[in-house]
């Protein structure tokens, strides 16, 4: 992992990726706070989550064709200035006390348009600045690069708020609108003037960045041609298939009830509160990040008994799910969702390398798309579902998320295409070719 650093194009991508994610993660504190102080209704801030998360989702395979037509440095820059300008401007508002939730919503929108061709195309540009026995250490660096902003970025985000917000607002020359004047507005807007900040610095790297050009033989082709034919490839190749669906199922049955559920838990049985669901979600953000650095340190297992250790990890995050509720106690469940963390960090590592270098590079932005329609795609809906039926009870969704993930996870473990990591779609070329001659 260290003689990766030594690759120029590699270090510039870790300097301002790790940047940009600090700033995501300052970003997702201070957006809901944001709402929070101007409204004060927990109503608003969902909309404003789903205003981001719908347009993402809808666009997410188009952005996929555009990484692919173009090229993966070129969408995260103009992704990057597009929403550093979005920031900004959000920043400014709040400085005049122009902002309201009209223009929260807007600027909502325009962000998840902004994060759909982003996500492809952070997902697809590794390949292009290592060698494919890399793969693996560069997937485990960023992936240790997110945990370590999951846990700096709302720390960064929360001090700011917290030491501006005390001290007197200065009142702007000029009051744009004849709204009061919004509490904590000094802390967050230095927020999100620090989130643009690192929209700056990742935009400047990419600028810096020169990539191996993947390979393309798209031109002249349709746009739906282009959003076909990934699909065609994830469907026809078996392991891909059975993974891909599997994932959707466990975005619905663990990452919701896992952002939902927890902070309800805590506030409902825990002594520490919110406190103790920082804790908790810190002790999963260090698991995780453990388990990706074992995953590049570690050798990888053949092809015939990778899916099923990938899936037998998953499913222990659902049996976590359920043990849970076997305590009231912080620390233990810290410990428990710690291991989660190991496991899923292991997972997503050598998922995520198994998925470049099983995809042919004219076709990586777009079926990186899917996978990150399946995993961030789907959120808005299911953690909508989640959250009326943890409403209803919480112990009982606990309970069957877990176990549901755990039988998912067993069928796809014990499925025979499970153990066929390493095979191509059967007749996939072949009828590709014969949608062109048409």
């Amino acid at each position: 992992m260290l003689a990766l650093f030594k690759n120029r194009n590699f270090r510039l991508l870790a300097i301002g990726e790790s940047v940009s994610l600090i700033g995501d993660q300052i970003s997702l504190l201070a957006f809901p706070w944001l709402v929070l102080k101007l409204t004060g209704s927990p109503l608003m801030m969902g909309i404003v989550f789903a205003l981001q998360g719908l347009p993402r989702a809808a666009l997410m395979l188009m952005g996929g064709a555009t990484v692919d037509r173009f090229s993966p440095r070129v969408v995260m820059l103009a992704s990057n200035l597009a929403r550093l300008v979005l920031v900004l401007i959000l920043g400014l508002m709040i400085c005049f006390q122009a902002v309201s939730i009209g223009w929260i919503f807007l600027l909502a929108l325009i962000f998840g348009v902004a994060d759909a061709f982003f996500f492809p195309a952070a997902a697809a540009i590794l390949p292009s600045l290592v060698t494919k026995d890399e793969l693996k250490a560069g997937n485990a660096i960023i992936q240790g690069l997110a945990q370590f902003a999951l846990v700096v970025g709302p720390l960064i985000a929360g001090t700011v708020i917290a030491t501006w917000s005390g001290q007197p607002a200065a009142q702007p020359d000029i009051t744009l609108t004849d709204t009061p004047v919004l509490a904590d507005r000094s802390g967050l807007a230095i927020a999100f003037f620090l989130d643009a900040a690192t929209f700056g610095v990742s935009a400047f790297t990419l600028w810096l960045i020169k990539p191996r050009a993947l390979h393309d033989d798209e031109e002249g082709r349709g746009f739906l041609a282009t959003l076909k034919e990934p699909l065609i490839y994830a469907w026809r190749h078996p392991a891909m298939r059975l993974f891909f669906i599997a994932i959707a199922a466990l975005e619905i049955f663990f990452n919701a009830p896992f952002l939902i559920g927890v902070p309800v838990y805590a506030d409902r049985y825990l002594a520490e509160g919110a406190l103790a669901y920082g804790i908790i979600i810190g002790a999963y953000g260090f698991g995780s990040l453990f388990g990706g650095f074992t995953a590049a340190l570690l050798p990888t297992p053949p092809d015939r008994h990778l899916g099923r250790i990938m899936f037998m990890l998953v499913g222990y995050s659902g049996l976590t799910l359920v043990a849970i509720l076997l305590t009231q106690s912080t620390w233990v469940i810290a410990v428990i969702f710690f291991s989660a963390g190991l496991g899923d960090g292991f997972v997503i590592v050598h998922f995520s390398t198994w998925l470049q270098r099983a995809t042919p590079e004219r076709l990586l932005g777009r079926v990186m798309s899917i996978l990150m329609f399946l995993a961030f795609g789907l959120l808005p809906i299911s953690e909508a579902i989640m959250g009326a039926l943890i409403e209803w009870n919480l112990e009982a969704v606990f309970l069957g998320a877990g176990l549901t993930i755990m039988v998912i996870c067993l069928i796809v473990a014990s499925h025979p295409n499970a153990r066929r990591l390493g095979d191509t779609p059967e007749g996939y070329e072949a009828e590709i070719e014969r949608e062109r001659a048409a």
